[in-house]
């Protein structure tokens, strides 16, 4: 759990949060960062999937009595659909940093301030053929424009983690859909394999990916290659 209040601050200074916006905040934990959110927002609705710690957060904003917040004991990236709002923020664990930036490929919104572990930060901005590309990399490079704001010391959380954290900015500037990430997911499970064989054997025709891996791929080459794809199970 974040603990450290001058770190709550940057984050929620960051977000620049207008009193006309919509906040969804994914993680409510302990509420301290939904707190925050609340007081900026015209509307906060905050997810959060373990059901004792929803429940003690529905206990403490009853007494706060926040008018503008919204709380849901679920996994938002199981829904379905688009879900309007204007800000996303999210200290997730880091076992879900993945899921958040891959539901939000496939949501339009204004802006994003997550938290991640610092080398899954460093694997959003791998490049072809490098070790850390990676599905993610092709997906965040293709839908996002991010910044990497400032770290966050083990020391502000309780309790403190074994690894590094960073607040990113997230900025959208395309959409995919879901099957578009369910197969560039699948081309990274051939990722030594030559692009050409994996495109003829979807039926892709007329590809030109001359002798380059599909961990070769520009990040755009990998989206239209995924998008094209009309039968997953061919590959």
């Amino acid at each position: 759990m974040l603990v450290d209040r001058r770190v709550l601050g940057k984050i929620v200074y960051a977000a620049q949060i207008s009193n006309q916006e919509t906040v969804l905040e994914v993680g409510t934990g302990q509420g301290v960062v939904t707190a925050e959110l609340c007081k900026a927002a015209r509307h906060v609705v905050s997810y959060e999937i373990d059901s004792k710690l929803y429940r003690k957060a529905q206990e403490q904003f009853f007494l706060l009595q926040f008018k503008n917040l919204e709380l849901v004991n679920a996994d938002l990236f199981k829904s379905k659909g688009l879900h309007y709002f204007d800000v996303f923020v999210s200290n997730l664990p880091y076992s879900r940093s993945r899921d958040a930036l891959e539901w939000l490929s496939t949501q339009k919104f204004d802006r994003a301030i997550v938290m991640v572990q610092e080398e899954f930060a460093d694997k959003l901005s791998a490049r072809p053929g490098s070790k850390n590309y990676r599905a993610i990399s092709v997906l965040t490079a293709h839908c996002f424009a991010i910044e990497k704001l400032f770290k966050v010391r083990k020391q502000s959380f309780e309790p403190q983690p074994r690894v590094e954290s960073a607040i990113l900015r997230i900025i959208p500037i395309n959409t995919v859909t879901r099957e578009t990430v369910k197969n560039i997911n699948l081309l990274f499970s051939k990722r030594n394999k030559k692009a050409a064989s994996v495109a003829a054997e979807a039926g892709i025709i007329n590809a030109n990916y001359g002798s380059k891996k599909i961990d070769e791929l520009e990040p755009g080459e990998l989206v239209r290659m995924a998008e094209s794809i009309s039968n997953v199970c061919s590959i």
